[in-house]
Formats: C-alpha cells, structure tokens, sequence
C-alpha cells in the first residue's frame, strides 16, 4: 500500500526540475491543507515565512501551528522565488479556499510558472510558463 503512495511520488520528483518540484512540493501541501479543512471542519493556513512555508489551524480565535508528516513545508531553495500572497493561502471548512495568482521562479534556469489555486479543490493550474524576461512584463 505505501508502496502506491512512495513510488509515484519518487518517479515525479526525478523526472522534473527543481522549480517543477516546488511547485509540486507546494501543490501537495495546499492540498493537504484544504481536505484537512474540509474534514476536520476547521480553517487551514499557509503562511510564507523565512523562506519556508508554515501551517497553521484556526482553533479558539487562534492560529496554531501544524506539525504533521503530511503537512510537512516545502523548503524554497535559495536560487527559487515565490510570491505567496502576504496574508497566506486560507482554506475554509466549508470546501473552499481562496485562489490566488502565484509565481514560481527559478533564476538559475530562467524559468517562471504562474500557478492559479482552484477554489473548490485546491488542485494547481498553470497559467502559463514563460521565460523570465516576459514574465517581468505582464
């Protein structure tokens, strides 16, 4: 049984880049969050801090802090930058979140994705893949 969850997972992280596996790093854990939320009937947030994205679970007016091997925060490498909206990534036990626009860069490979949150299933959609040059354009 693990082995369906293990293997699939090494296969992915081998074949793609390092931006392509941040993306899908951070892709897995909003994921996570969001059907956490939606079962556990409270908020999740993801929270970018000191280069590393955090969760926390609202609980009695109060944010706390999530430590889970599933919830585990991708760390962001250095030569990587992501823009992460400055309040978090919410997700709300009512089976939605919110669906901003993020970007991924990579500034040794010249490579930016534009991710968009779907707000009913927290699954990644690419934008759009364009070179750094353009993206700096849009």
């Amino acid at each position: 049984m693990m082995a369906g969850v293990v293997l699939p997972s090494a296969a992915v992280l081998l074949q793609k880049s390092r931006l392509e596996n941040l993306v899908y790093r951070c892709s897995v854990l909003c994921r996570e969050a969001f059907e956490r939320a939606v079962f556990a009937g409270r908020q999740y947030q993801i929270v970018l801090q000191a280069g590393e994205l955090k969760v926390f679970r609202r609980e009695a007016d109060e944010w706390q802090p999530v430590n889970d091997v599933w919830l585990r925060a991708p760390v962001i490498p250095g030569d990587c930058q992501l823009d992460w909206p400055a309040d978090g990534w919410t997700a709300l036990p009512e089976g939605y979140c919110e669906s901003p626009q993020l970007r991924f860069h990579d500034v040794l490979a010249n490579q930016t994705i534009f991710i968009k949150i779907r707000p009913y299933d927290a699954h990644f959609v690419r934008e759009s893949q364009l070179p750094a040059d353009a993206a700096g354009k849009l």
